[in-house]
């Protein structure tokens, strides 16, 4: 299983988001096969969402394919000051269940910790399979 955390501790500008996205397209591009937007179905879904700070940029959604997804990865995702219908904060978290699609995700959260003012949290687990003795 791997597990990402990542949170800004700027808030980049939607300019800058939006020039990064578009430098990632070359890397969906090449692993379309592999990938699916947030909604299951085939191409990176990109759209504007608008956070609570006011900010106002794009995003994009991508998951693996069915059989070999997890959480939708969902980038920049939430900003400082994000919040809930209820008030609680949000976070950016995302489990890829060891899938594939993880080192599309590790790669984008690199090259975007190299962009932006951000933390980034990995946990990666190795599943043991245990077989019976005989």
């Amino acid at each position: 299983m791997s597990i990402y955390v990542w949170k800004f501790i700027t808030i980049p500008d939607a300019k800058d988001v939006e020039c990064f996205i578009d430098a990632q397209m070359p890397l969906f591009s090449r692993y379309a096969d592999d990938l699916t937007g947030g909604d299951g179905e085939p191409v990176v879904d990109i759209m504007k969402v608008e956070h609570n700070c006011g900010a106002i940029n794009l995003e994009f959604q991508l998951n693996g394919i069915e059989g070999q997804s997890g959480d939708v990865f969902c980038f920049p995702g939430y900003y400082p000051g994000d919040m809930d219908d209820e008030g609680n904060p949000l976070f950016n978290y995302c489990d890829t269940g060891g899938h594939f699609y993880r080192k599309i995700v590790r790669k984008i959260l690199d090259r975007a910790q190299s962009v932006f003012d951000m933390e980034i949290t990995i946990n990666v687990k190795k599943q043991r399979e245990f077989h019976p003795s005989r």
